[in-house]
């Protein structure tokens, strides 16, 4: 099993994050049913709007207890790379700076 954060760019209303998790065999195929009928509602309804849904997170060897520990937290964005670079450290470019 596994479980992944979803970044949803920009956010939809106040919905920022989408955390799954999935068996390992089906994590690539789960993934890429995010913003169709097969996936959840709330990738689909960001994915109809335009907005961008940017895997950012796996977490391998967790499962559905671990996945309903992260809901119960409701802090997504600290666990985001893309909301909280400092805490992982990572350079990542600017991508709405202007050009």
């Amino acid at each position: 099993m596994a479980v992944y954060l979803i970044h949803i760019a920009p956010s939809l209303s106040h919905a920022r994050h989408y955390t799954g998790y999935s068996p390992d065999s089906r994590l690539v195929q789960r993934i890429e049913e995010h913003g169709t009928p097969k996936g959840s509602r709330l990738c689909r309804v960001a994915n109809e709007r335009g907005h961008e849904l940017v895997l950012v997170r796996v977490w391998a060897g967790k499962g559905r207890d671990f996945e309903r520990t992260l809901k119960r937290r409701k802090n997504a964005p600290r666990l985001c790379p893309l909301c909280n670079p400092r805490l992982y450290d990572l350079p990542l470019p600017n991508i709405y700076a202007e050009a």
